[in-house]
């Protein structure tokens, strides 16, 4: 059975979410409404996702004071340090609120095991090729760390979907050549193709299929035998209408070809993460 790395979960934490983002929670989550605060616990929710199949998960943090809320690094931090043989932790630094993200993320890099920044174009207001942002790019890059980010559309109030174009990152890839970086939900309702093409065309980019519906994978990128080989298996969880298991399941269906599904579900993410296997 292919090993799975769920590259894309959230920590439950409803006090830091705005009340709009919170109700969005509680109504797509069928996990968050039946399991409630229990989610808190690391221990638990590193239980749960194991016995869905799952080796590692990275959490996220999420500074988006403007939009969802602020589940701030030091947080997750905490949290991932409770499991640290599962749980791996992303930071979140926001150039529209921080007063220095830049050293901020040099901060967190120093006192704790991170393994990626988590970025929101779309929820802090910003395009992903601002030059505010280059500083931040240049620490990741030397850090070896990957660069996740929001690229598609949502639903989550206050929402500016603008600020996802991919095509914005195009400059990322040309100033940056030696930085990872990685599109969540790979450009979910409007760029598909974009985000494809950035996938296949540039060395260090891939795509984050948390938040697409797996069974339509084929339907949205018609190259996904290629594709796969760029692509990274996550979840969105606990914020997902099925579990994790099941839509690794629908994944495994797909008919592909069996490097390119490995690649997928686990080795182009413990690559990424400079997981030993």
């Amino acid at each position: 059975m292919t090993r799975v790395i769920d590259f894309h979960t959230h920590p439950h934490r409803p006090a830091d979410l705005t009340p709009a983002m919170w109700s969005f929670v509680q109504e797509e989550s069928p996990t968050v409404r039946e399991l409630g605060d229990r989610l808190a616990d690391p221990h638990y929710f590193a239980d749960l996702l194991r016995a869905q199949g799952i080796e590692r998960a990275v959490v996220l943090a999420e500074h988006c004071p403007r939009t969802s809320g602020s589940v701030r690094t030091e947080t997750v931090i905490d949290l991932c340090a409770q499991v640290p043989d599962f749980l791996m932790p992303f930071a979140c630094v926001d150039i529209n609120s921080d007063p220095d993200p830049a050293a901020l993320l040099r901060g967190y890099l120093d006192v704790a095991p991170i393994r990626g920044l988590k970025l929101y174009p779309s929820y802090q207001f910003y395009y992903p090729n601002d030059p505010r942002l280059y500083p931040i790019y240049e620490i990741c890059q030397s850090a070896k760390i990957p660069v996740l980010l929001h690229i598609g559309s949502s639903v989550v109030a206050g929402t500016r979907i603008k600020y996802c174009d991919p095509v914005c990152l195009d400059d990322v890839a040309v100033d940056f050549p030696d930085l990872t970086v990685v599109m969540a939900h790979g450009g979910r309702g409007f760029w598909y193709d974009v985000c494809a093409f950035l996938a296949l065309h540039k060395p260090n980019f891939y795509i984050d299929v948390s938040g697409l519906i797996p069974g339509k994978l084929r339907e949205l990128y018609p190259n996904l035998d290629r594709l796969a080989h760029k692509m990274v298996f996550g979840s969105d969880w606990p914020v997902m209408p099925k579990s994790v298991e099941a839509n690794v399941s629908v994944i495994r269906a797909l008919g592909l070809p069996t490097d390119a599904l490995g690649d997928l579900l686990y080795r182009n993410a413990a690559r990424i993460l400079a997981i030993a296997d």
